[in-house]
């Protein structure tokens, strides 16, 4: 058979394949692109021309909310975090999506008069092709062309597109050619007895210029239509975020009742280079609606804000506020901060009463003045009618302010930290004094000039440890302070008052400040503030700088700040007021025991109750604060493998099972991770919930080196730090510890402080392995966990199977210790009633 004569039956039995339907061949196509034009035909000319460059990358939502939109500001804004969210690599000054998507509309435009034709469109999405095949075939076929790619971003694969020309398109745009529509469909004028696709292909063969390798790229085209049903197509963010925008805007709803107010804007000092702009907002308190639950009436507002900086969004800002409704005072002060560089800007204000529907509403010129230091007298003051700087709202002339106490610690790498470390503090501001230096509260040393900077000795155990720098001045008074903490493992989450401070005199107006800690796998949702336990204040965004009343009269009282993750969990951290001076701060932390209760065959026991449970901590029983049976509560898990040489026959068994493991165990909510060992640990897979990745994490695994099972332990334990709630380590070993530097008493020590629950098992350990056998069945008792061991890897799926019914069949148990002092290991008992039932949880916790 000829090349040619191969090519017409390929292709023919392709084309008969498809069962996609096919159009009329000069049918009109509905497009998003015409859409769009329609509704857009009022926008500015160069927003039309971004939507329709951005065409096949905007979803309708996206689309809509963007039409919906009606101030170029706002337009700009929405733009601007349009890029941001597609910006595939945001930890570079470039958006490298962006930047390419530029260089293809620019190579489009010169092309073609406009976007909309398919040819375009399929330009932006793949890149410029490798190669073009035209249709030249005279009066036989419609302008015809069939784009190839080797590989493009979407696909990762070879691609190839055939466009054809459409009929009664007086502008000459190209559509799309889907391989069910038949090579019928390209025929101008059908030859005598061309009446089928077969026919059509031995036409084109024989008449077509090039007709071979036309019909080569025919046979091969995609759908490109059937390839974006299938998930094959441009990436999108979830549309949350279009109505988290929508949801920010400052413009009031037609019709909605007015609310009286009134505004006031203060400079009252300075942060670094810029300007503290604090705005009032005051509401007299009969035309404010009441609400609330658990018999506290309270007053709810919003307050959201924009500075517009040269008609282009500069900052952005959203404030909920919770006020006792019990208060006699007649206005509502609801007070914000921001910073803001010198110079002139406009601020929209727009406050909602949560409760009583009403809105107040100010659109007013700021200019912000240079000042002094926080708290200077001659700060600026601006009303409905803003001041201008000018001599007294700032320095004296011709001088530079006084600079702000600033200290900040360098940050330690993320790894391990044990033995000498030396640390530098930066420190700017001309009335430090001294600075001071604590670790984990204990002073250990004061230096009164520059270079800032501390030795410290750590100890050979790796444990949490927090170092402090205090800037003071000569009087004794905190300038500034910094804290930074080591082996705290990557995933810390933390929130720290910096102010108030707590102790000695204090305003009658407090000023509440907030340091965020955030993993970069992470994203915060907002910050909540407290006055005893009343939550007064919302910040959805830094600086987390509030302002609050401080109660009246001298009762203990405390601030209180929460800090909430968007994907769940929190952290807070608590100053108290005027209390005595042995009472300063306060552990909110409860004692967490996940507990699994088995009967005499081993089996989880699910159905009891909380006085079914008795806890004693170091022998004295302690009352349960919270109970509850967590079936369904969410998992961090990783699995840590031996790859050292004695596994070479192993390893393919324990792979599979590993993965059998996290297929079965995985729900969206939960997360898992890979580590490896042989001379050293090495992370493989960071915590996910996408099986695949970490599928690709086990494949291939290679059985060498020697077995260093406590230092790899110690690195794992590392991995969970900052991640709280039900957290297992898995170790899968067949070996004796033999090149570790840490020793096991350490790694017991380190385990018990990390409260993660350590399933261990051993596989086929030598009868002689003694020692081997009782560290892992230490290691899981001491932490909750249970031990295996196993000859082979036949019960593997077994042991992995016992592991996920514990998670998922387990008790949590807290309560809050009696004990106030002391540094030690606390152990821990619990009882369960019940004949032939036992429990098994963690052994006991460092405080």
């Amino acid at each position: 058979m000829s090349g040619g004569r191969a090519v017409t039956v390929l292709l023919a039995a392709a084309l008969l394949s498809v069962a996609a339907p096919a159009p009329a061949a000069d049918a009109a196509v509905d497009t998003p692109e015409s859409a769009t034009a329609e509704a857009a035909a009022d926008l500015p000319a160069r927003y039309r021309q971004w939507l329709e460059e951005v065409a096949p990358l905007i979803s309708p939502e996206e689309r809509a909310a963007f039409l919906a939109l009606d101030q170029d500001y706002r337009r700009q804004a929405f733009i601007r975090r349009f890029w941001e969210l597609r910006d595939p690599f945001p930890e570079t000054p470039r958006n490298e999506l962006r930047d390419r998507w530029q260089e293809r509309v620019a190579a489009a435009r010169e092309r073609w008069d406009d976007l909309t034709d398919e040819r375009a469109r399929m330009l932006l999405l793949h890149g410029p092709p490798e190669r073009v095949v035209a249709g030249r075939c005279g009066a036989l076929l419609r302008p015809l062309e069939a784009w190839s790619w080797s590989g493009t971003d979407l696909t990762r694969t070879a691609l190839t597109l055939a466009f054809v020309a459409s009929g009664g398109d007086r502008q000459g745009r190209y559509r799309l050619w889907r391989p069910g529509e038949g090579l019928l469909s390209l025929l101008l004028l059908p030859p005598a007895g061309t009446l089928s696709d077969h026919a059509a292909a031995e036409a084109i063969r024989d008449q077509c210029l090039r007709g071979d390798e036309l019909l080569g790229a025919l046979a091969g085209a995609a759908d490109w239509q059937q390839l974006e049903e299938r998930g094959v197509g441009v990436p999108r963010p979830d549309a949350e975020w279009v109505a988290a925008f929508a949801d920010r805007s400052t413009a009031v709803p037609e019709g909605a009742a007015t609310l009286p107010a009134e505004l006031s804007i203060d400079f009252p000092g300075r942060h670094q280079s810029r300007t503290v702009v604090a705005t009032r907002v005051e509401v007299p308190r009969r035309s404010a609606g009441v609400g609330g639950s658990d018999g506290e009436p309270v007053h709810s507002f919003l307050l959201d804000g924009e500075v517009l900086r040269q008609g282009e969004l500069f900052d952005a800002f959203r404030y909920r506020f919770d006020l006792p409704a019990r208060q006699a005072t007649d206005t509502l002060p609801l007070q914000v901060e921001r910073y803001l560089r010198p110079g002139e800007y406009q601020l929209i204000l727009r406050l909602e009463d949560l409760h009583g529907g009403g809105f107040f509403r100010r659109e007013q010129e700021l200019a912000v003045p240079v000042v002094a230091g926080p708290g200077a007298a001659g700060a600026a003051r601006a009303s409905a009618d803003p001041v201008p700087p000018a001599a007294g709202n700032g320095s004296a002339a011709g001088q530079a302010p006084p600079e702000e106490a600033v200290v900040k610690l360098s940050s330690p790498p993320d790894q391990l930290h044990t033995g000498r470390v030396r640390v530098a503090a930066q420190v700017r501001g001309q009335a430090v004094a001294r600075v001071r230096f604590e670790l984990d509260g204990k002073p250990v040393l004061t230096k009164t000039r520059a270079p800032y900077s501390v030795e410290l000795d750590l100890g050979r155990e790796p444990r949490l440890r927090t170092l402090r720098a205090v800037a003071e001045a000569a009087d004794g008074e905190a300038l500034a302070s910094d804290e930074i903490a080591f082996n705290a493992g990557p995933h810390r989450f933390s929130v720290r008052l910096v102010e108030p401070r707590g102790g000695g005199p204090l305003p009658e107006v407090l000023r509440a400040q907030a340091v965020v800690e955030v993993p970069d796998s992470d994203r915060l949702d907002r910050v909540e503030f407290f006055v005893d336990d009343e939550r007064l204040a919302t910040l959805y965004q830094p600086p987390f700088v509030q302002p609050l009343r401080r109660p009246a009269g001298d009762e203990p009282s405390f601030v209180r700040v929460v800090a909430h993750l968007a994907e769940g969990g929190s952290a807070e951290d608590l100053v108290y007021l005027h209390a005595p001076d042995n009472l300063d701060r306060m552990d909110v932390d409860l004692v967490e025991l996940y507990t699994t209760v088995v009967d005499r065959r081993g089996r989880p026991v699910s159905g009891l109750a909380a006085d079914d449970f008795r806890v004693r901590e170091d022998g004295r029983e302690q009352p349960l604060l919270r109970f509850e049976w967590v079936e369904n509560l969410p998992v961090h898990a990783a699995v840590l493998i031996d790859t050292s040489t004695s596994m070479v026959e192993r390893l393919r068994d324990a792979e599979r099972a590993a993965l059998r493991f996290f297929d079965e165990l995985l729900t969206p909510r939960d997360r898992a991770a890979v580590i490896t060992f042989n001379d050293q640990p090495q992370l493989k897979v960071r915590f996910t919930s996408d099986v695949e990745v970490l599928s690709g994490g086990l494949a291939g695994l290679r059985a060498e080196g020697e077995t260093a099972l406590y230092d790899s332990l110690i690195y794992s334990l590392y991995y969970f730090g900052g991640i709280r709630g039900k957290r297992l380590l898995v170790l899968l070993s067949d070996g004796e510890d033999v090149k570790s530097r840490y020793r096991f008493e350490e790694v017991l020590e380190f385990a018990r402080r990390s409260g993660v629950a350590i399933y261990t098992i051993g596989m086929s350990l030598p009868t002689s392995a003694d020692s081997a056998r009782m560290a892992l069945g230490r290691l899981a008792s001491e932490t909750g966990g249970r031990s295996f061991f196993t000859e082979g890897a036949a019960g593997l799926g077994d042991i992995y199977r016992a592991i996920e019914e514990e998670l998922r069949a387990q008790y949590l148990l807290a309560y809050q210790s009696d004990q106030s002092d002391g540094a030690g290991f606390r152990r821990i008992e619990v009882e369960v009633q019940g004949r032939g039932l036992s429990a098994r949880t963690l052994a006991g916790y460092y405080p």
